[in-house]
């Protein structure tokens, strides 16, 4: 597996991964109106515009993506997907600790989540702690969880 940056021509191969995502792992947790409305929002063109906001990974196996991960400037790991063939294999642990290793040169001292129901554990196992559970304000009510975990040595 190697990580890298994201380039321009990695968003559709993403969008497809996100879509995948919510469509075979997060779909255990979320009614079908849920996945679909949450499928039905991800494209490649406008979460290309949003690039100058945040810094982007993509775990790759051969030339296939197969996790992705970003943060945003303000202390924030705000996307993470992984393919549902690699879950379990170190991919997403992999992506955010890249990203915690970037926020932490950034000068975070804490990480801030909005969690899904099906990452929680995921996060848990990461040092992460739960300060609220939520709903994410979406065309829906989607429960979320809220999440810190402080840096050492910053």
């Amino acid at each position: 597996m190697k990580i890298r940056l994201v380039c321009d021509e990695d968003y559709p191969a993403i969008a497809r991964l996100r879509r995948q995502t919510i469509h075979h792992v997060n779909s255990k947790d979320y009614s079908e109106e849920v996945i679909d409305n949450w499928a039905a929002k991800v494209g490649s063109q406008n979460f290309r515009k949003s690039a100058d906001t945040c810094k982007r990974w993509v775990a790759m196996k051969e030339d296939t993506i197969i996790g992705f991960c970003e943060h945003t400037f303000e202390c924030e790991v705000s996307r993470m997907y992984v393919h549902k063939d690699h879950l379990r294999k170190g991919v997403g642990s992999c992506l955010l600790e890249i990203a915690e290793n970037s926020l932490k040169k950034q000068g975070c001292k804490k990480i801030h989540i909005e969690s899904t129901v099906t990452a929680k554990d995921f996060y848990e196992k990461n040092g992460y702690k739960v300060i609220e559970k939520a709903l994410y304000k979406g065309n829906m009510d989607e429960p979320i969880y809220k999440m810190t975990k402080k840096l050492s040595g910053t």
